[in-house]
């Protein structure tokens, strides 16, 4: 693919994902292939969540199932909930993860 394409996106599935959970206290992380530039054509786009101490109500989640789903994004996204992943997956998305957005300074 080529990198303007793969930019577009990106770009407008972060904008999606970060729309929603704007009012939220949590961390976005691209992971997986799109993050290491290594994608292919049947590729998941890996999306963690990380409430920290707080969580997500589940309707902010299922707004933001239907939103991604809605898209015109060719590709599945896979959106994970980092309170729900194991340790050494966790840690590797926070090693090699690619940072959208961050918790709020309070």
């Amino acid at each position: 693919m080529k990198d303007e394409r793969r930019e577009q996106l990106l770009k407008q599935l972060r904008g999606i994902v970060t729309d929603v959970l704007d009012s939220e206290n949590v961390q976005v992380y691209l992971f997986g292939s799109w993050a290491r530039k290594e994608e292919k054509g049947s590729s998941d786009i890996d999306i963690a969540i990380n409430p920290g101490d707080g969580e997500i109500s589940p309707k902010k989640w299922l707004e933001l199932l239907e939103k991604v789903e809605e898209s015109t994004i060719p590709y599945n996204a896979d959106i994970v909930d980092m309170k729900k992943v194991n340790v050494k997956l966790g840690e590797s998305i926070k090693r090699e993860g690619i940072l959208w957005k961050d918790f709020k300074n309070e």
